[in-house]
């Protein structure tokens, strides 16, 4: 199935969100926002803690389907001596419910910088043998 892809989010996030199965996840890397503004609720995202730069066929990651989200900007305030700077920074929350434990890619559709991130997935799956 083709999935959009959440990219270097950390090892403990992805361990909290299998083990409580529902999570909101605050991002503010650009790449991951993009991912977010082009989702909608109840899309699947495939989620991994490998960087956008090193996701490869074989990355193995969870699927997580969107509940809600919330794109947002704030004012950030910096003070040197007598000089104030003011910045806006984007930032997007979205909160995630566990829909497959571990899957891995099978194709990548990497548009480039500034672009979304789309990716092929198959279920992993483990036999044991008798």
């Amino acid at each position: 199935m083709r999935h959009l892809a959440l990219t270097g989010i950390s090892k403990e996030s992805i361990d909290d969100l299998e083990k409580k199965r529902v999570r909101t996840f605050e991002l503010r890397s650009a790449h991951n926002i993009q991912i977010v503004f082009e989702a909608h609720v109840d899309d699947e995202l495939f989620v991994t803690d490998a960087s956008r730069h090193d996701v490869a066929i074989g990355t193995t990651g969870i699927l997580a389907r969107v509940h809600d989200k919330t794109i947002s900007m704030q004012k950030v305030s910096h003070r040197v001596g007598d000089f104030y700077e003011e910045r806006e920074v984007m930032s997007a929350r979205v909160q995630l419910e566990l829909r497959e434990h571990t899957c891995r890619l099978r194709a990548i559709e990497d548009e480039g910088p500034g672009k979304i991130l789309a990716v092929e997935t198959a279920e992993v799956c483990h036999y044991e043998g008798r």
